[in-house]
């Protein structure tokens, strides 16, 4: 299997219906309010935490993985699971869009949880961990200039995990297109025996 300095995965985290604000929204009663389906199959905690990163890294490896207010806590410990070594939080600020998702507060913001193994690369300093982006057309999908800040700062070969297109420079997995490489996605049934302790303290 082709060992990777850099990947990043953008997992498809399981949210059943998106898009409907709870009863105890002010805008619970709006005729917008309504479920809608996710445009792509999700995984469970333990499907995304039997992907084979360990497998795909390199003896010194850069992960970034995108997650979101909800999955954040549970992120942490994935890291760990996979024998990453944490490093810090990249946050992506968002407009405001009025509706869905959240509680007291709507969401504005995801994230990047970064890790690493083995030795940092040399590369020249960012002097940010947030940035103001405007979202893309399509749901889910992240801006390039994330992709962007990566490569100033992570070594080649790089692999992007769950992509929705190529990118010059990198391989490519992903179920909306044709992949550079084979993953193979092991099944609940074939995790570590650790994994059911290790979701069950997310």
């Amino acid at each position: 299997m082709q060992k990777y300095r850099t990947i990043v995965a953008d997992p498809p985290w399981k949210y059943g219906k998106w898009g409907k604000a709870s009863q105890n929204s002010i805008f619970a009663n709006s005729p917008h309010n309504v479920d809608i389906a996710l445009p792509y199959p999700s995984m469970s905690l333990e499907e995304i935490a039997a992907l084979p990163i360990p497998e795909l890294a390199d003896t010194d490896c850069e992960l970034y993985v995108w997650t979101t207010q909800k999955y954040l806590p549970h992120t942490f410990p994935l890291l760990e699971k996979w024998g990453f070594k944490y490093c810090e939080v990249l946050t992506w600020c968002k407009e405001p869009r009025g509706t869905g998702q959240g509680g007291l507060f709507t969401p504005t913001t995801e994230f990047i949880v970064h890790g690493r193994i083995g030795k940092m690369p040399k590369k020249q300093r960012i002097d940010s961990t947030w940035w103001k982006v405007a979202r893309p057309n399509v749901h889910s999908r992240k801006p390039e200039s994330f992709q962007d800040i990566i490569e100033q700062v992570s070594d080649a070969p790089r692999l992007e995990m769950f992509a929705r297109r190529y990118r010059l420079g990198w391989d490519s997995f992903g179920n909306e297109i044709e992949s550079h490489v084979e993953i193979p996605l092991r099944s609940p049934t074939q995790r570590e025996p650790d994994l059911k302790l290790l979701v069950g303290k997310i």
